[in-house]
């Protein structure tokens, strides 16, 4: 997630360098080819342009929308995430036992690192690359991918070191680790209700919040595991590289600053792409930024700079776990990346 003052002028036109440069130069050569022949599709009017120009919009617009609501309800999950585990830790840190005496503080110790350990184990699965998502762009709006951070939740072995020792055999060969995690944690509760440790209200009260842990692992998961939908990417990806390639003919609709003056071909050809290729580049540049807006939240769970800070979240979450009860030391506040949390 990119903070506040993290996206300048300057580091849009950065990643778009390439960009720009194809299209001045395809602006060039249809200047030169205007002056040289008498094409009608170049030196006509330019109302197809237009036409297609709004259509683009209206499509890219709609694209935009939908990407933004996908980013927004993966934050609204994080967000319930949150706020189910300080409900966790509250519960956790003032449980008592069926005769009103506080539960043995290593048994509230063990629920709440292995709350802390699904947490992390949560964040690193979702944090895999998705065989049916975006691949990782070299650039995001001037800032540069981040991989392969243990902290981030992208390193392979980053989520052993937060298991307990007891666990971490059993979770070898599960498919989805997380869920064995979460059903661990169940299976612990209930033999505190058979021991008579906890009564029958508190076996029910913390499987309750485990179903909603587990709602929550489950939601993100469907945004993870379904792409977002190709047709719309795709279609809005080609509407818009089609109508940046046509765009120059707008501006070569017998629009010139050289007429009546006796120059070289050359010479005309170069004054008039220095007066309308910056502005046809500028506009070409627009329609290719807001396309890769929607892009950039496609999948919000990757790990890239515009993505949902679930590792910054994360660490927010253990710190006010293990203040709130006061086991273990609470680590430091995630810091920003080049301004950006991840």
């Amino acid at each position: 997630m990119i903070l506040h003052n993290g996206i300048t002028i300057r580091q849009m036109a950065k990643g778009s360098v390439g960009f720009i440069c194809i299209v001045l130069v395809w602006i060039f050569l249809l200047e030169l080819l205007d002056a040289l022949t008498q094409i009608d599709l170049i030196s006509g009017s330019s109302p197809p342009v237009t036409v297609l120009g709004l259509a683009v919009a209206f499509f890219l617009g709609f694209k935009n929308t939908s990407a933004y609501g996908r980013w927004v309800e993966a934050r609204k999950i994080w967000g319930d995430l949150v706020n189910a585990s300080r409900d966790w830790g509250n519960t956790i840190g003032n449980l008592v036992q069926t005769d009103g005496t506080p539960l043995d503080a290593e048994i509230r110790r063990e629920l709440l690192e292995r709350h802390v350990a699904w947490l992390n184990l949560l964040a690193f699965q979702l944090r895999q690359p998705s065989a049916t998502g975006r691949t990782r762009r070299p650039w995001m709006f001037g800032h540069k991918p981040v991989a392969d951070k243990a902290a981030l939740h992208q390193d392979p072995d980053c989520w052993r070191s937060s298991q307990l020792a007891a666990d971490l055999p059993r979770l070898e060969g599960k498919s989805n680790r997380a869920t064995y995690l979460l059903y661990l944690q169940g299976e612990r509760i209930s033999a505190l209700a058979q021991s008579g440790k906890i009564d029958s209200y508190w076996h029910v009260a913390l499987m309750n919040r485990l179903a909603r842990l587990a709602d929550d692992q489950g939601q993100s998961e469907r945004i993870k595991n379904t792409p977002f939908p190709r047709q719309v990417a795709e279609v809005g990806r080609i509407f818009s590289y089609v109508f940046i390639f046509l765009l120059p003919l707008a501006f070569n609709d017998e629009r010139s600053i050289t007429i009546g003056l006796d120059l070289p071909v050359m010479q005309s050809v170069l004054l008039d792409w220095l007066v309308f290729a910056p502005v046809g580049a500028l506009v070409c540049w627009i329609f290719f930024v807001t396309e890769r807006v929607s892009a950039s939240m496609e999948d919000p769970f990757e790990g890239d700079v515009t993505d949902v800070p679930i590792s910054a979240i994360c660490r927010m979450i253990e710190i006010d776990l293990r203040q709130m009860t006061a086991f273990g030391t609470a680590p430091p506040p995630a810091k920003p990346i080049d301004k950006a949390l991840i």
